[in-house]
């Protein structure tokens, strides 16, 4: 019989009380709960439980309280020496299982067929998951059309993309860490403005995006990408994301709720994505559609994709420790009134395929539309390799977009470093919407001294404004940011400035807040001189 005074007992009862309140009323910040990592993951268990102790819903906080009293690591890991029966023994106890020292064989047939019994009711027990994913372990599984309900994808198989799959309104996809999903031709993975993912990898078990071509032969363009839709504000009308049927309302995005959450993108990598559907119409490796300010994307590798790399539709989502390689358009794309915010950002242009590392618009057809795309930029390099073959501008700057530019090390592109078009977009620089400042800009155009392109006459696209006089005092113009190695190659990825790089100078300070890191007192997207890279570990460049 279940002793129901032991700690151990207590406390599996108390998170799996956790985890129901959670599901039912939890708060919106607060990530998919796996039940069997709350129970065998210190860290994770303690995390969760002081998150709840400090919550705003009366139930849940009462609930971590008294889970702080619990001695949780001491609670969970006695008798963890019983592991003959392949069932975590801590589970075993608190519904009443003990197996004996020497059991007679009936015994071991009864206790057996209990444990069983216990497991089936459990399989049955978490009900919420789709049926249809609950199928052997291991191997692949083709999944296609619809997703509804609570989804798990687990990291024992690898989940392959049949066309475009769409997370249901009311859906929720979780993506386990280490997880490998497959996009077959044609394919993507849509998540629609009411559903939510929650892909949160590690940096040793990142969750990777990638072609179902064998490796070897994959290429940019295999499948469509990834691509997420929120009900965020968008200065468009009726915004339907590009790549669907214009009559398919589950493309459509933007609303009025700028805290939007559409889940967690966390330690991933999107590979060989992107295809042009028709003509101007195209997915790109990482899409996002009117995401708010709740959505988490922070550690996401985009490598090699057709189109953009990650191309942003209005929204307020912010980024985080992204690495863009490869992308054969532009690295980041944004339009339709995007105002988040961006913090250690390293875009790689490699010398074969791109434009622009970025690409910034605020609506094509109405340049005063609102809100008016307005993103701030912390740390941040954009890099080339000053290519012979493609017209390479490290910022093209249009159709009256706003931003804020900060801490930046720009370096080795073949065109232009910033090219500011149409006279509405110069005229956010008076209104306080567009600016620059800790700007370090390297080795750019013919000579590696061409930073401006002369726009007289016939070339003057933005109302006679002097890129050239008007960056000589917001930037810093120089040989060098002392990268240890310098990019020869695609394969080449060595992001790193020496620790005497002028680049640890003279940098703006960064802004408070939760979203900050404060101390990154230095342009670029690495602190000079350190050895090892957020990028490492988690992040491949593989060529196909």
């Amino acid at each position: 019989m279940t002793d129901v005074s032991s700690p151990r007992a207590k406390l599996v009862e108390m998170l799996w009380q956790l985890k129901l309140s959670y599901d039912k009323q939890g708060d919106k910040g607060v990530r998919y709960i796996h039940f069997n990592t709350l129970l065998n993951d210190p860290d994770y268990r303690r995390e969760l439980i002081e998150q709840a102790a400090v919550s705003s819903n009366a139930e849940i906080r009462e609930l971590g309280l008294g889970l702080r009293r619990i001695n949780i690591h001491s609670a969970l890991t006695q008798g963890r020496h019983d592991r003959r029966v392949g069932v975590n023994p801590d589970i075993a106890e608190t519904v009443g299982y003990k197996q004996a020292a020497k059991p007679p064989r009936k015994s071991v047939r009864k206790s057996l067929f209990g444990i069983a019994v216990l497991l089936l009711g459990g399989l049955i027990g978490a009900s919420f998951f789709s049926d249809d994913l609950k199928s052997v372990y291991g191997g692949t599984k083709v999944v296609s059309g619809s997703l509804h309900g609570e989804l798990l994808w687990t990291n024992d198989k690898i989940w392959v993309l049949d066309g475009i799959v769409y997370v249901e309104a009311g859906a929720r996809l979780v993506i386990e860490a280490g997880t490998t999903v497959q996009g077959r031709a044609g394919s993507a993975l849509l998540v629609t403005r009411d559903g939510t993912i929650q892909a949160r990898g590690t940096a040793t078990k990142p969750i990777v995006f990638t072609s179902a071509v064998a490796a070897g032969k994959r290429r940019a363009g295999d499948w469509g990408g990834l691509v997420l839709l929120g009900n965020a504000p968008v200065n468009t009308a009726d915004a339907q994301i590009e790549g669907l049927d214009a009559g398919d309302t589950r493309g459509m995005f933007g609303g009025v709720d700028a805290t939007d959450n559409c889940g967690v993108l966390e330690y991933a990598r999107i590979e060989f994505a992107g295809y042009e559907v028709y003509a101007n119409n195209e997915l790109n490796g990482l899409t996002l559609g009117g995401c708010g300010s709740k959505t988490i994307i922070r550690n996401v590798q985009v490598h090699r994709a057709l189109d953009d790399g990650i191309e942003i539709f209005g929204g307020s989502v912010d980024l985080r420790h992204i690495l863009i390689t490869g992308a054969a358009d532009d690295s980041l794309d944004w339009d339709m009134g995007w105002t988040g915010r961006v913090q250690f950002l390293q875009i790689q242009q490699y010398p074969s395929v791109g434009d622009n590392a970025f690409e910034a618009d605020n609506d094509e057809f109405n340049h005063d539309a609102g809100p008016v795309s307005e993103p701030t930029f912390y740390n941040v390099t954009l890099q080339s390799m000053q290519s012979s073959e493609r017209h390479q501008r490290a910022m093209t700057l249009r159709r009256g977009t706003g931003g804020h530019f900060y801490n930046m090390v720009i370096d080795g592109f073949s065109g232009e470093a910033i090219d500011i078009k149409d006279r509405s977009t110069v005229a956010r620089i008076d209104q306080g919407l567009l600016s620059f400042g800790g700007l370090f800009i390297s080795d750019i155009g013919s000579g590696g001294r061409s930073y401006f392109a002369d726009e007289a006459g016939d070339q003057d696209d933005d109302a006679g404004f002097d890129e050239a006089a008007y960056f000589a005092k917001a930037a810093e113009l120089a040989n060098s940011p002392q990268f240890v190695q310098r990019l020869q190659s695609e394969t080449d990825h060595d992001y790193r400035l020496a620790a005497s790089s002028p680049a640890r100078n003279n940098a703006l300070a960064v802004p408070q807040g939760e979203f900050w890191d404060e101390a990154a007192n230095y342009r670029g997207a690495f602190r000079p001189g350190v050895s090892v890279m957020w990028t490492d570990g988690w992040t491949d460049y593989a060529p196909n």
